[in-house]
């Protein structure tokens, strides 16, 4: 069974629904996982980075809290081991994770594909790259980004929500309902309102 000891909600839009689907995708295949590590705080990210350092411990981390450098801190990226006992950190069983991770399926980015600083629990979000430097660039701070997050509704007499087709209609939701905004092409947004997902006219969402 797997055992998510997050909040998830902490988590960007689109990664909160990749990991719903490769939950579930393990939960098929019997590979319980725990997600252990999500959404991190600065003092949450330093107190990691101490380890190994000013700390006792292995360093597991070369990313700096106070300078927004970790994935975490950003809310793209968490950190699983095995709901298995003694079986917590076999590389078999997260390979096998990675695997569905990685499927077109789910399409996320694996930390055991690195090969600066190997980090075989961490997944992520790759729309940024393998580091926060186009975060840090484009939004200075965590905050900033999530800003983008969510919107809301602008059009007078409402908007459709549409399969990937963009013809088949999935919900119709009225001026100033808010959604969570996965991600934005040149005139579709991918959101989720309410457990529907689909697509809805960008220009439309403020």
């Amino acid at each position: 069974m797997n055992d998510v000891r997050i909040n998830i909600n902490d988590l960007h839009p689109h990664l909160r629904y990749k990991l719903n689907r490769l939950l579930k995708l393990c939960e098929k295949n019997n590979l319980p996982v725990i997600i252990t590590e999500g959404f991190r705080t600065v003092q949450r990210q330093d107190e990691i980075y101490a380890q190994g350092r000013t700390k006792p411990g292995i360093i597991v981390t070369q990313a700096r809290g106070k300078d927004y450098q970790s994935q975490h801190q950003w809310g793209v990226a968490f950190d699983i081991a095995i709901n298995i006992k003694g079986k917590e950190y076999d590389m078999g069983y997260i390979r096998k994770v990675a695997n569905l991770a990685k499927s077109d399926n789910i399409g996320l980015y694996w930390g055991g594909d690195w090969t600066d600083f190997v980090d075989n629990l961490h997944f992520y979000l790759n729309k940024w790259g393998s580091t926060t430097y186009k975060l840090r660039k484009k939004y200075v701070t965590p905050d900033n980004f999530k800003k983008e997050w969510t919107a809301f509704v602008k059009r007078k007499k409402g908007l459709n929500i549409y399969k990937k087709n963009k013809k088949t209609v999935l919900k119709h939701l009225d001026y100033g309902t808010k959604v969570q905004v996965m991600f934005k092409g040149i005139y579709w947004a991918k959101i989720e309102c309410n457990g529907t997902v689909g697509y809805m006219r960008k220009k439309y969402l403020r």
